[in-house]
């Protein structure tokens, strides 16, 4: 994999280093995504399962779209600080990946109202009928160590991510997002658009160990809905 030289925005001290994420970044994203995650809603009202950071960071590192930010002046090994991570998928990716649900159901409720935000994005978007071999960045996860937060690491992430989206030549974006701040930013100040939302109390999946019907998120209330976006890029 070839790796660009480091991004350095004006605004962010030097040792904070903005860049792709690569394979050796996987145990370090997955550990950071695992504690982050507990403070997002869905990861607050579940907890977090065994491997799931591990999973996301495995996912993320197949496509140039993730990116990280390590503090150059920690002692190390533990120097990641941030992390967006991403993937690229395409109509054909999505069909395997629904045919695979529709056969093996789903194991986790997470994942279960996840892939429904995916349904809801999927019936109201445009991309993939103008185009059957559109690519689509889908943004996976965010993370900010709590001790670097308000330095603006977000935004950065946000806008390598992006660029690097054009430059792969992705037609859109697709995000969702579970908690107020991520919801307000995505619509009202990067001009995405609201694909879908679910109420988290009305979702109901069939629990695949027990073969019942739940509302696994009846009692999540704060924020009301989950939300998925999209914006096009072309």
């Amino acid at each position: 994999m070839t790796i660009t030289e480091p991004t350095k925005p004006k605004g962010r001290p030097s040792h904070l280093v903005l860049r792709p994420m690569i394979a050796s970044d996987v145990q370090e994203v997955a550990r950071l995504f695992e504690k982050t995650f507990r403070r997002e809603p869905l990861g607050a009202h579940r907890g977090i399962a065994e491997g799931e950071g591990n999973d996301i960071a495995e996912a993320s590192v197949q496509d140039p779209v993730s990116f990280v930010v390590e503090d150059t002046t920690l002692p190390g090994p533990h120097r990641l600080i941030a992390f967006r991570t991403s993937c690229i998928v395409t109509a054909d990716s999505l069909a395997r990946k629904a045919d695979k649900i529709a056969t093996e159901g789903h194991s986790d409720s997470v994942q279960a109202i996840l892939d429904h935000m995916t349904e809801l994005w999927l019936a109201k978007s445009t991309v993939f009928k103008s185009n059957p071999s559109a690519k689509v960045m889908k943004f996976m996860a965010l993370g900010v160590d709590s001790e670097y937060e308000g330095q603006g690491l977000a935004k950065d992430l946000l806008k390598v991510s992006m660029d690097k989206a054009v430059e792969v030549g992705c037609e859109a974006v697709t995000v969702v997002a579970s908690a107020f701040a991520t919801q307000h930013l995505f619509s009202k100040r990067l001009g995405f658009e609201m694909m879908g939302r679910v109420r988290y109390s009305d979702f109901t999946w069939e629990n695949e160990k027990t073969g019942k019907e739940e509302r696994p998120f009846e009692s999540l209330v704060q924020p009301e809905f989950l939300e998925v976006f999209e914006k096009k890029l072309i």
